[in-house]
């Protein structure tokens, strides 16, 4: 007698006990859950498309499998920005989950050329709070006019976040902003004289840590590039660096300030601007006046660096760089840029600390929080060749 086989369609299932769509179905779960326990919280996850090609499934599965994992937690999702991870370990900054469902609503505000350190800092706040029931709305403006318009029709939120690091925010847009919330958070420090709590970062301190850097790898001449801007952290930290210059007991034997002219964002394209300052520099040979650089306010390290291979100079032969940036921030590094700055994960959990606070103590003066400056050296930098 020959086994008798039945025509019915047998269902597997996942570790919940669901059904999955098949067999492919499991292999995508699993291969996504080993692949987010080595990635970071916030790091973004291949395309749709990407996955599907890597593990040979259609649309359906890997939608699936992304869906579980939402479902679960682990992933979050934003239309036109794509699905990043999230993990926990936001209990112990913001004195558990208990205290976050005291939260109802957040509104977020930021500019339209937001970098990719906004959308991570937003990512992570958005995922964490989503667990614990709160409602956050995402508010991106092209210039403030507008969106003042916007906010005088939407309703009152609990909490609002405006991300600000390097533009002028209007006192009129802050007073509204106050009249609307319980607690009300910029992420960055270009406003000074004002009764709002703020968290950012110590763009001096970041300085100091590069500067210390290429001091002892035994470069003495160094250039500081940053954004054509009246922000007040590009300002100080120009500052900074136009009086270290002045000291010739620090060892310096040459310092330059450039301003790259018509380069107002951190997220625009800084190659021509980039290779018009530094030609104008260059001798005959084609050596700059310095063998180190810093870059500030700038996320098109890309940029940067095609740059320079189009005009010849090496790094770290003939050019050392470092990044003031945020370290954590894959687009900043690429793997191989020298940093030292912030983490935008700090910034998230930060931000939620000081709405919470704020809420729980509304009579407490306004407090400033600066984030630790760190410094991760890669293969940017190395000793001067001349």
């Amino acid at each position: 007698m020959y086994p008798v086989r039945s025509n019915k369609k047998q269902t597997r299932i996942d570790d919940r006990g669901r059904p999955l769509r098949a067999a492919s179905s499991h292999a995508v779960l699993a291969s996504l859950r080993d692949q987010i326990a080595r990635l970071d919280d916030g790091a973004r996850l291949p395309t749709v498309r990407e996955l599907m090609r890597s593990h040979q499934v259609s649309q359906a599965t890997v939608q699936e499998a992304l869906t579980r994992l939402r479902e679960e937690g682990l992933l979050t999702s934003q239309v036109g920005r794509g699905t990043y991870v999230v993990k926990d370990g936001d209990a112990a900054v913001n004195g558990g989950a208990d205290t976050a469902r005291h939260l109802d609503s957040l509104l977020i505000l930021s500019n339209a050329s937001l970098n990719e350190r906004c959308m991570l800092v937003q990512n992570h706040i958005v995922g964490h709070l989503s667990r614990t029931g709160s409602k956050v709305v995402q508010i991106s403006y092209h210039n403030t006019g507008h969106l003042l318009d916007i906010l005088t029709s939407v309703p009152d939120f609990d909490a609002a976040i405006l991300q600000s690091h390097y533009e002028n925010i209007p006192i009129r847009l802050l007073h509204l902003l106050q009249g609307k919330t319980r607690a009300l958070v910029v992420d960055g420090n270009s406003v000074a004289g004002v009764d709002i709590d703020r968290v950012g970062t110590d763009w001096e301190e970041a300085l100091d840590l590069a500067l210390e850097h290429l001091s002892e790898l035994g470069h003495r001449s160094i250039a500081l590039v940053s954004l054509d801007s009246m922000a007040q952290p590009i300002l100080s930290v120009r500052r900074a660096f136009d009086r270290l210059g002045r000291r010739h007991k620090a060892g310096w034997e040459h310092t330059e300030s450039i301003a790259l002219g018509g380069v107002l964002h951190p997220t625009q394209r800084v190659g021509d601007a980039l290779k018009t300052a530094l030609g104008a520099l260059v001798d005959r040979h084609g050596r700059l006046p310095f063998t180190a650089m810093a870059t500030l306010g700038i996320s098109d390290s890309l940029g940067i660096r095609q740059c320079l291979t189009e005009m010849g100079i090496a790094c770290p032969r003939d050019l050392s760089l470092v990044v003031l940036g945020h370290h954590d921030v894959p687009t900043e590094h690429f793997g191989f840029m020298s940093m030292a700055g912030s983490s935008y994960l700090a910034a998230a959990r930060s931000l939620i600390e000081v709405i919470h606070k704020r809420i729980a103590a509304p009579r407490e003066a306004p407090q400033i929080v600066y984030l630790d400056c760190l410094a991760e050296f890669r293969d940017s930098t190395g000793a001067p060749s001349r």
